[in-house]
């Protein structure tokens, strides 16, 4: 039987794995502004990335985190399976741009949440940093947080300059930005 740091490990080298091959994939960095918040963003991630291996490899580190490796593991695998979910829902978005091909996505997890793939990146960066406790984590994970936040502001501006404005409009009022509208679930 594997322990819950084995189970943590191989989990959190999964969704490693899954990141990096869609940042380099899917989520291609094109404009010179992308490019040059990849030069901030990129190293921050890396932190966020690198510091668990770190924690894992030298246990003699005393961490007190905030929560139980069971309930890391739940939302690592929460956040790994809201990120497929949403890769595979979203194949037909152009991310390089930042713009849809074919309309705006309001099916799957995008039904949801109006930004899941951020909200799968936060609930990751949120773990690690509650799972460690350390200061470069908090850092780290306020930086990346309001990176979110900015991001899908401007990314919904956009959208809001295109013929999809009053259906985006219209999304906006019914789904939320990274957490679920209660009325969504009363119906």
């Amino acid at each position: 039987m594997y322990s819950t740091n084995t189970v943590l490990i191989i989990l959190f080298t999964a969704i490693v794995f899954s990141l990096i091959w869609a940042r380099f994939r899917v989520f291609t960095v094109s404009s010179k502004k992308s490019r040059l918040g990849a030069l901030i963003y990129d190293p921050i991630v890396a932190i966020q990335i690198g510091a668990p291996y770190w924690y894992w490899l030298f246990p003699s580190f005393d961490y007190q985190g905030y929560i139980d490796s069971y309930i890391a593991v739940l939302v690592l695998l929460f956040s790994l399976l809201l990120f497929i979910w949403s890769l595979k829902t979203a194949k037909n978005m152009n991310f390089a741009l930042g713009e849809p091909k074919l309309g705006i996505i309001t099916s799957g997890p995008f039904a949801i949440v109006r930004h899941p793939f951020y909200l799968s990146y936060i609930l990751i960066w949120l773990c690690n940093t509650l799972l460690f406790n350390s200061l470069i984590l908090w850092i780290t994970l306020t930086y990346l947080i309001a990176f979110y936040i900015f991001s899908a502001r401007s990314e919904e501006k956009a959208i809001l300059k295109t013929e999809y404005s009053r259906e985006y409009r219209e999304y906006r009022n019914k789904v939320g930005m990274f957490l679920p509208r209660i009325a969504i679930w009363k119906s």
